[in-house]
């Protein structure tokens, strides 16, 4: 096993080239989230597998949720749309194998505010590059 440094949406390694891409609670904080998912789709192997935990919404978030600092840092304002979240892992080239929601509570009151107005929770998934 190896470890590397590099940033989410632009990995330092070959094509192809990996097992596995793992990450927890991330790439909602990610302002691209198709290049993180593109990335991910370049650097597995054929059978390669991509496993997350994330945040994600069931309705879009206004301007002014997404402009707030404070929800950034609570892993709410940069939170995608669990529907764009799917297609950007579909346009990578992978295969949702499986998604569930998680046992997930906010700590601040005006985080637990936006995510039961926005439906923002955590999920678990698995995809797999073809």
């Amino acid at each position: 096993m190896t470890f590397g440094h590099g940033h989410i949406d632009a990995l330092p390694v070959p094509d192809a080239s990996v097992d596995a891409v793992i990450s927890n609670g991330v790439i909602n904080l990610a302002a691209d989230k198709r290049r993180v998912f593109a990335e991910a789709g370049r650097v597995l192997r054929a059978g390669g597998r991509l496993a997350i935990a994330d945040i994600v919404t069931e309705t879009e978030l206004t301007p002014q949720i997404v402009a707030n600092t404070d929800l950034w840092a609570s892993c709410i304002g940069g939170a995608a749309h669990t529907n764009a979240y799917q297609q950007a892992i579909a346009a990578a080239g992978l295969d949702l194998v499986a998604m569930r929601s998680n046992d997930y509570r906010f700590l601040s009151e005006q985080a637990r505010a936006a995510g039961e107005r926005f439906g923002v929770h955590s999920v678990s998934l698995l995809a797999r590059k073809g």
